[in-house]
């Protein structure tokens, strides 16, 4: 009888080409899959890093020194007084110096020998608005609050009264003209002080009513309204600081108050 040969049988040969035909296979779906895992990594390690960054941008005023006021980072400034204005210094009438007289915000929970309350009390007088409109535009906190001029958060150490530019400034108590400065921060800043405590007046225009060692009454006109450069982005206002002591306290505690 006739023997047959399967014909599925393959030579030895054939079975080592089918190897590495699935080898080379094998070789490129790994290389494919490798490929996609790595682009997908990418765009995803991008994506972390672009919504870092947002996140950065958002939340970056925070991050600032709520105390550093530079050059640079005021938007406007008041102009400088001119030459007719500095030639007074000579005189004693406007003293120019870098570093402001008033405390810097860092300061304010500084210890002191009196809290709040006992330094209201100091003042024995009630002390009137300083412009017409007796509208408050900010009110004081040693609470760091959004400056939208810095753009940064900052303790708000005074009062803002609304008023126009040019209105008048009247003094609210009475007393001595100890300085009339300017500051890069706060512009022309005019202090009167008594035996009790010492007002603030910023935001002056340089050509004051008043001089230095002037004696003054409560009412009187000191000057009128101008710009308070690191606060520039609000409406117009004055700017007003009272410290008794070592201790600056609240503005509004002593305006109209029952003596």
């Amino acid at each position: 009888m006739k023997k047959y040969k399967h014909n599925s049988t393959k030579k030895p040969t054939e079975r080592v080409g089918f190897y590495i035909a699935l080898s080379i296979c094998l070789v490129a779906v790994g290389l494919a899959v490798y490929s996609t895992y790595t682009s997908v990594s990418e765009y995803l390690s991008q994506s972390d890093d672009e919504y870092s960054a947002s996140l950065v941008e958002t939340v970056s005023p925070v991050a600032q020194d709520v105390t550093g006021v530079t050059e640079a980072q005021t938007e406007e400034k008041v102009a400088t007084p001119d030459e007719e204005t500095v030639s007074e210094t000579r005189d004693g009438t406007l003293t120019l110096y870098e570093s402001s007289t008033l405390p810097d915000t860092e300061d304010v929970a500084a210890s002191s020998d009196m809290d709040s309350l006992s330094a209201v009390l100091k003042v024995t007088e009630s002390l009137i608005y300083p412009v017409d409109s007796e509208s408050v535009l900010h009110e004081y906190s040693e609470t760091a609050v959004y400056n939208s001029t810095m753009k940064d958060f900052r303790a708000h150490t005074g009062t803002d009264f609304t008023a126009h530019e040019g209105d008048e400034v009247y003094a609210m108590c009475d007393g001595v003209v100890k300085k009339i400065s300017f500051d890069e921060r706060y512009g022309v800043i005019i202090e009167i002080t008594n035996d009790e405590y010492t007002v603030y007046y910023c935001g002056v225009d340089s050509e004051t009513n008043v001089r230095m060692k002037d004696q003054v009454k409560q009412g009187e006109v000191i000057g009128t309204v101008s710009k308070i450069p690191c606060e520039s982005a609000d409406p117009v206002h004055l700017h007003v600081e009272i410290k008794v002591g070592d201790k600056l306290i609240d503005p509004l505690t002593v305006i109209l108050s029952d003596r």
